[in-house]
């Protein structure tokens, strides 16, 4: 404790100590979301004083950095830009003892404690009678309030003058008085996971119209908030800077005027609309806009002239975009590619998301710059139902490349064999679902870094003419594939999958250990009634999934040479009667788990009653994790 404690009065300012005592409302072992606490610090006035041209963002993620060198916040790491961070229990004593004149946590064991004059932050579950008594006598002194369960009362509300940060996210029943509008003060609301019912509005489907005339409100949360509309009124909140929204509702449609908003950082999608206040042009002065952000109903804009107003090309802190037109339209008289080319983005954006895309070619902005790129720092791409597209010409010159993703684009025919040419640093690459895609000739040496490579539902694809050059691929961990084309008569041999290139992926597989094939999935075709011999020297897998393979009646006795097999999925193996011998399967020693899907005579055999010749539970019984059923 003394040594947290020296860690604590060596923080180089007065507001990194605030910032980091504030962090005891969190319950212990909780997980804190980074860009919440940099809202909460923002709304509690932590962040003004610092460092010169930066924003209150910037400062709190400059914090946020202290705290972590200083052991007093750890980071647990999670897929993609999601941060969260946590203290160690004795961190969080120390936090908690520095805040405690200041705050009181209340819930039903604990009661209401003292009514000490200098309480800023109120966390409680719910109001008992000794809760409602401190509320009460110090309510005006208020900036912080928690609630979990319970309801606000207009009287409750209106006492509550200098309120900044009103915290309800539950999933319980909330009551939210109009009168919320009278807390002018207020900087910070979060009803995440709320079930708010409005007074005036009984379906909670919007908020109250006061909402906006919060005009110093900075934060408003409403993930997963049941709401179909925002209110009309949205673009008075002038200082509004993070708007943490999003439904899947095609038919929502933005408030008007939201480019009114031009403190705005954080938006996670907008609505393209028809008429004026809610065409593209509302998104050109919101210039602060970080982070990610989902544009749809793209095919509502006009021409190339329209799509330029949206002036993604200054937006230099918008690193992920996703570009939707509708998924079905009439006519054929599509101006996508004007409306694409239109829309002129940032180079400093990392991923790129197109879907429902009508072009007759892919984008000639990204496809056509020979000597350099417009987009150098870009690391994901992802194609999705462009149908009318025929061809993807290589990509120039994407050195920073990570992942690529080409799915349901069924007016594609060819892919050429040298279309990675440059991408070097890829890691991930996915083509799915292209059910006229023919020819895909990868010369996988472009691609070093591969360490996933999906190729899944084209039965179209010839195995002749996918990628080759798996001995290149030091790295590759996980291979998905399947179905090809049936392109043979001998079912006996699994024709479909002859031609591909198993030598190549055999040797990189076995160069080393620590450069292993690790996942595999294959697809077969249902009258396939043999598994590629080949799959047996993958002798590293620690998981294989196979799909459709609807002839075979029994495994082979060489599935006893995965010997590193954790995870082993079989599904729509309908005459699969027999696993492969006892002693083979006696032999998968790390073997948790086993789930067979759509193989009845399998069930039927695999169960503590089953006996005689054709049982099977003396194989399985082992297995910790074991499901089979008789459909899928």
């Amino acid at each position: 404790m003394q040594i947290l404690k020296f860690s604590f009065d060596n923080l180089p300012s007065p507001a990194v100590k605030k910032c980091f005592a504030y962090c005891s409302i969190f319950p212990e072992d909780a997980e804190m979301e980074g860009d919440m606490l940099i809202e909460l610090w923002m709304a509690e006035g932590f962040l003004h004083a610092g460092l010169e041209n930066k924003t209150m963002e910037e400062i709190g993620e400059y914090y946020l950095e202290i705290l972590l060198q200083s052991s007093l916040l750890e980071e647990i790491r999670y897929g993609g830009r999601r941060r969260c961070y946590k203290m160690h229990d004795m961190v969080h004593e120390v936090s908690k003892s520095i805040m405690s004149k200041s705050t009181r946590f209340i819930n039903s064991e604990t009661g209401s404690g003292d009514n000490s004059n200098q309480v800023r932050c109120l966390v409680m579950d719910s109001f008992g009678e000794g809760a409602k008594n401190l509320f009460e006598s110090r309510s005006n002194l208020l900036h912080t309030l928690f609630l979990s369960q319970g309801s606000l009362s207009d009287d409750m509300l209106m006492k509550l003058k200098n309120l900044h940060v009103l915290n309800l996210s539950s999933e319980e029943n909330q009551n939210l008085p109009i009168s919320i509008g009278k807390l002018i003060h207020l900087r910070y609301i979060n009803f995440e996971d709320s079930l708010l019912i409005a007074n005036l509005n009984l379906s909670g489907e919007t908020l109250p119209e006061s909402v906006c005339k919060l005009y110093n409100l900075q934060t408003l949360r409403l993930k997963r908030f049941p709401l179909k509309v925002l209110p009309k009124g949205t673009c008075n909140l002038i200082s509004l800077r993070h708007l943490h929204f999003y439904t899947f509702d095609k038919e929502f449609q933005m408030p008007l005027e939201m480019g009114r908003l031009t403190c705005l950082q954080t938006l996670e999608f907008f609505n393209v609309g028809r008429e004026k206040g809610r065409r593209i042009g509302e998104l050109g002065s919101l210039k602060n806009l970080k982070g990610s952000l989902e544009i749809r109903n793209l095919e509502l804009v006009k021409d190339k002239e329209g799509a330029e107003e949206a002036k993604l090309s200054e937006k230099a802190n918008l690193v992920e975009l996703e570009l939707k037109w509708a998924r079905d339209r009439e006519g054929g008289d599509y101006n996508d590619e004007d409306v694409l080319d239109g829309l002129r983005l940032h180079p400093n954006l990392e991923e790129l998301v197109i879907k429902n895309f009508m072009g007759d070619q892919f984008p000639r902005r990204l496809m056509e710059l020979p000597t350099a790129t417009t987009l150098p720092k870009l690391a994901r791409l992802e194609f999705t139902r462009c149908n009318r597209c025929r061809e993807l010409l290589p990509l120039p010159n994407f050195m920073s490349l990570k992942e690529l993703k080409i799915s349901k684009c069924d007016g594609l025919t060819n892919l050429p064999g040298d279309m990675l040419h440059s991408c070097a640093s890829l890691q991930k690459l996915e083509v799915g679902y292209c059910k006229n895609l023919i020819s895909f000739p990868l010369d996988l040496q472009q691609t070093p870094s591969l360490s996933e490579l999906v190729l899944y539902e084209c039965p179209k694809l010839k195995t002749s003419m996918t990628p080759k050059g798996f001995g290149f691929l030091t790295s590759l961990r996980e291979l998905r594939i399947g179905p090809f084309s049936d392109d043979g008569d001998d079912h006996e041999n699994s024709s479909i999958y002859n031609e591909f290139d198993w030598s190549g992926l055999i040797s990189s597989s076995s160069s080393s250990s620590s450069s292993a094939l690790h996942r595999l999935a294959l697809i077969g075709l249902a009258h396939v009634a043999s598994l590629p011999h080949q799959i047996q020297y993958l002798t590293t897998l620690t998981s294989l999934s196979l799909l459709d393979f609807g002839g075979i009646k029994a495994l082979p006795d060489w599935f006893g040479n995965f010997a590193a097999l954790e995870y082993l999925h079989l599904i729509g193996f309908k005459e699969l009667g027999h696993l492969s011998s006892e002693d083979a399967m006696r032999s998968l020693t790390k073997l948790k788990c086993l789930h067979v899907y759509g193989s009845p005579l399998l069930k039927e055999r695999c169960t503590p009653e089953s006996s005689g010749p054709d049982s099977q539970w003396s194989k399985v019984s082992h297995i910790q994790d074991l499901e089979i059923t008789d459909d899928y």
